[in-house]
């Protein structure tokens, strides 16, 4: 099904301000007009540079403070743009802009942390400071400005004076809570004219996300009633809020913020544009101490790189996060030892065992241990124990640290600032701006591999991932400039994540990531392609106006949960693994040693009780959870609901049979289905199910331009490799170009085969590669809770236009037919009319059946009976190249 978060993000401020912006057509002759650019006072006075993309946000903003109802529709606004993609900045042309064009002079910037406070300040009040953002001195029109810092805010304002009180919402909530002496007064806010400016504005809705007004919301429910109550004092008051993390899933949330956010910018266009650097995943099976050695070597490494060609000074900073505070002391303890009994001798068993577990495809380390290899090493010990001595160092668990050195944390770019490693827990997900930190290292010990862990984890991540500036050649850049793999200077510009090889996490982790936006590519030297829309297809009928069909989940009521709502089945198929000396001895006195048969397992209960009693999943308490019908033990094992219907066929050698096997091993057969089923109910421990009833979306809310990172060398079949073609000529294929495995790109070859003839029966034929990384279209299973995105989905109409086909198909490897059965069989009850409900009656749904070299021919033949009136549609000259 697709995502909220997709159909939501279409319906907001931003999205109709850019489509009249973008559409000449419905273009506003007052507001926008081609030639508009954003006044020069606003560039001169910033230190950097405007992006395409914060130039764009200040003109959205003139368009809404330009209207003649500004004061009642464009009050309360937010800027809703990734991390690391210059909301400050943004918000400092907000300031100017303000000042200049409407003459505002009063602004309050709050937030919810002190140290983004600290932060800000270096940004906005702080001329001296590498952070700060504006040109000094600040002039207009040959008037020169001043930003002052107050606490209140003058009855008298100066001319040419910009008054800026930083603050805490919880700080400012309580200053008009409470009358002090001071301290800035409901009574004071009536008289001005006032801005009010949000950062990290997420954290200011619990208000309207809550549901039970509960005492422990009763803070910051209020603190969201503290804004609302000052904006509301004057109606030329403005509320300009920034926040990369707006959840729209959220339907109070959407409500509240779809006529405010005028501008969006997420984090997978800031990677694809370049603003980032390249996120890379080191997995390995290590202890906690040889992965920080591998991050010092691989951070050295980078700065040694630099060093040859010039780029100097170039200081990569490491991230240690641990779980808990007192983990992450030891942990730095451990790391100070480390540094300190470092010889070239411990480093050449380091990398030689390392190059001992390395495959043999190209990795970042095959790089690393070449360089150590030919340099000296006894400088580079010293070195890096120079680097990284206690004084470089810095632990940021403790509070005082974080009060009496905020700034520290934020200067690590400046080369006076010495500090190289950093161990923390959770503090510096949220208001930490650098730019040099280039390795992240998981500390393994107590950490957690929950949804809500790696989240967090991917939160970091994106802020690594900010494009660090380094000047090469005479040229500084803000984009990335090394992105081939082969050049060396890569390193320089890609974030290197070192965490656990542990599938389960492995698998929380991407999830987290791609739930982010955040592009991350496992290490190798893969490549990264793109694939693009056509402009001829985002010109036509379909994509304008056609949709996408889905069948709807309902929630499942636990009370009905049953063997099938796990999407569980009743036979299974195991192979034997020999493993007694005797099943050994028989094997090699065969000559049918390579051949196998398949035999049913037959064991009585007593295996079953067995089992249950090794695998705490199969608690009964446990068990009663997942089906709450359920009465015992005994009802579990017997009955028909359960495992009495259960059959495990065994692929076994041929000369050999299941009765000559010994007892333990029928025990481990058992065993090793009992786990699979206990972690396919867990897997389908979900909350909705797939109906039989369909709705639709607009193709054009769905079908994305994408990004793939390829894995050259992680390929375990030739017909896994995936490869990218372009689709130059095939106007019938919405991508330019076709990004997929071998078996993908036959099917799209045949069907480039049938064109010809599919073009006599209908017009307007496209297909569409449903990429996870773009659409997400999906379909849930019909009565059970398994998602299928079909790989391919061809739209066409009949020649008159008036019945629109959506044709789903799925190429599939041979030995994947077997286990995704289900979906070849919700492919075919798709065509049953009678089943599926659609209140478009014009709109047809068709499934077709499996793309596979071993039955070919059933997905050509079932091609013809369903599109083609069971005539012939392969050329039969062509079809010997295609097998």
């Amino acid at each position: 099904m697709v995502k909220n978060t997709r159909s939501s993000k279409q319906e907001l401020l931003f999205h109709y301000y850019q489509k009249l912006d973008n559409d000449e057509t419905h273009r506003n002759p007052d507001f926008f007009y081609k030639d508009y650019q954003n006044p020069t006072y606003i560039q001169d006075n910033l230190r950097d540079k405007l992006r395409p993309y914060q130039a764009q946000s200040l003109r959205y903003l003139h368009y809404t403070q330009s209207n003649q109802d500004a004061n009642k529709i464009y009050r309360h606004l937010l800027f809703n743009m990734a991390t690391g993609s210059g909301k400050t900045m943004v918000m400092a042309g907000v300031i100017l802009y303000l000042f200049k064009e409407h003459h505002y002079q009063n602004f309050i910037f709050f937030v919810h942390t002190d140290a983004i406070i600290q932060k800000t300040k270096e940004n906005l009040l702080n001329p001296l400071s590498s952070k700060y953002l504006f040109h000094q001195p600040i002039e207009i029109e040959g008037e020169r400005i001043v930003i002052e810092a107050v606490e209140r805010f003058p009855s008298v304002p100066n001319k040419n004076t910009i008054y800026l009180k930083l603050s805490t919402i919880h700080k400012i909530h309580d200053e008009l809570k409470a009358y002090k002496e001071n301290c800035v007064t409901y009574e004071d806010l009536k008289e001005i004219p006032l801005v009010l400016l949000g950062d990290e504005a997420h954290h200011f809705n619990a208000g309207t996300k809550a549901k039970n007004k509960n005492s422990k919301e009763y803070e910051e429910i209020t603190w969201e009633r503290t804004i609302e109550n000052i904006l509301a004092l004057r109606p030329e008051n403005r509320l300009f809020e920034f926040t990369a993390t707006i959840n729209l899933d959220d339907k109070e949330i959407y409500s509240k913020y779809k006529d405010k956010i005028i501008y969006q910018y997420d984090l997978k266009q800031f990677m694809l544009d370049g603003y980032s650097k390249k996120v890379m995943l080191l997995e390995a099976d290590q202890n906690d101490n040889d992965k920080m050695l591998d991050a010092v070597l691989l951070s050295q490494y980078r700065k040694m790189i630099a060093t040859k060609h010039n780029i100097t000074p170039f200081k990569p900073i490491i991230l240690f996060k641990s779980s808990q505070i007192t983990i992450s002391k030891a942990k730095q303890d451990d790391f100070t030892q480390i540094i300190e009994d470092l010889t070239p001798e411990k480093i050449k068993r380091h990398l030689l065992q390392k190059k001992s577990h390395l495959p043999s495809a190209p990795s970042v380390w095959h790089k690393i241990i070449a360089h150590y290899e030919t340099n000296d090493l006894v400088s580079i010990v010293e070195a890096i124990q120079e680097d990284f001595n206690l004084l470089n160092i810095l632990n940021v668990n403790t509070a005082d640290l974080l009060e009496d050195h905020p700034i520290l944390l934020n200067t690590l770019e400046n080369n006076d600032n010495p500090i190289r490693a950093i161990f923390a827990v959770a503090k510096l997900n949220e208001g930490w701006d650098v730019l040099n930190l280039y390795d992240i290292v998981r500390i393994k010990e107590k950490a957690s591999s929950t949804k809500s862990g790696t989240d967090s984890e991917a939160q970091l991540i994106g802020r690594g991932a900010r494009y660090y500036p380094f000047t090469y050649q005479n040229e500084k850049s803000y984009t990335r400039r090394f992105d081939k793999n082969t050049n060396e200077l890569g390193i320089l510009e890609q974030l290197h994540y070192h965490t656990i090889n542990e599938a389960s996490y492995i698998k929380a982790l991407h999830s987290s990531l791609d739930q982010a936006d955040i592009i991350a590519q496992s290490d190798g030297d893969g490549t990264v392609e793109h694939a693009k829309l056509k402009e001829g297809f985002k010109k036509s009928k379909i994509y304008k106006n056609g949709n996408l069909y889905f069948n709807e989940a309902v929630e499942i009521d636990d009370n009905t949960r049953n063997w099938e709502s796990y999407s569980l089945e009743s036979t299974f198929e195991v192979k034997y693994k020999t493993s007694q000396e005797y099943s050994l001895e028989n094997l090699s006195n065969d000559n049918s040693e390579g051949e196998t048969k398949k035999q049913t397992l037959t064991v009585d209960e007593r295996y079953y009780y067995k089992v249950i009693q090794q695998i705490s999943f199969y608690h009964f308490n446990n068990l009663k959870r997942y089906f709450p019908q359920l009465r015992s033990i005994k009802e579990f094992i017997r009955s028909e609901k359960y495992l009495g219907k259960l059959t495990i066929n065994v692929e076994i050698p041929k000369n050999i049979t299941l009765e000559k096997i010994s007892s333990k091993e029928k025990l481990d057969l058992v065993k090793e289905i009992f786990q699979r089923i206990a972690d396919n109910i867990r897997r389908n421990y979900k909350k909705f199910k797939g109906t039989y009833n369909f709705t639709s979306k607009p193709i054009k809310e769905i079908i994305k331009d994408y990004t793939i990172y390829i894995d050259t060398y992680n390929v375990s079949t030739s017909n896994q490799k995936i490869e990218a073609k372009s689709t130059t000529g095939q106007k019938w294929y919405v991508y330019d170009n076709a990004i997929l495995n071998q078996l993908e790109h036959r099917l799209v070859d045949l069907l480039s085969q049938f064109m010809d003839k599919l073009k006599q029966k209908y017009s307007n034929i496209y297909i569409i590669r449903n990429d996870e990384q773009s659409s997400r279209f999906k379909l849930t299973e019909f009565d059970g809770v398994r998602g299928f995105m079909p790989d391919f989905i061809m739209i066409m109409t009949d020649l008159t236009e008036e019945i629109y086909y959506q044709v789903l198909l799925e190429p599939k490897g041979d030995d994947r037919i077997q286990d995704d059965g289900w979906k070849e069989k919700m492919l075919e009850k798709i065509n049953d009319r009678d089943c599926i409900v659609l209140e478009n009656k014009n709109v047809r749904l068709i499934g077709i059946k499996f793309f596979a070299y071993e039955q070919r021919q059933n997905f050509i033949d079932d091609m013809e009976n369903k599109l083609y009136d069971g005539q012939k549609l392969e050329d039969t000259s062509l079809s010997l190249d295609l097998v």
